[in-house]
């Protein structure tokens, strides 16, 4: 068997002990990170910048197709729709 206690173990123990202790390990307990939502958009500009300069490559090698010039509309409905789908 393994030394380690299972998850009901682990839970009865947590409901056995004294209420001021439960209260401590409550209070004790840290929120997760709060989320820098600006910089994770960045981020999302960046790589909408690079994916779109990728495939302008891709364009060039494969059909020769002139690049057109990226626009920030572009890079921001790209970066848009990222974020929506991470955060959804």
């Amino acid at each position: 068997m393994s030394d380690q206690p299972t998850l009901e173990e682990f839970a009865q123990a947590l409901e056995e002990l004294p209420p001021e202790f439960r209260a401590q390990l409550a209070t004790s307990v840290t929120p997760a990170e709060e989320v820098d939502s600006v910089s994770i958009k960045f981020e999302l500009i960046k790589f909408a910048n690079e994916l779109r300069k990728h495939n302008q490559g891709v364009e060039w090698e494969t059909n020769k197709i002139k690049p057109k010039k990226i626009h920030v509309e572009d890079l921001i409905k790209d970066s848009q729709k990222l974020f929506d789908f991470i955060v959804e």
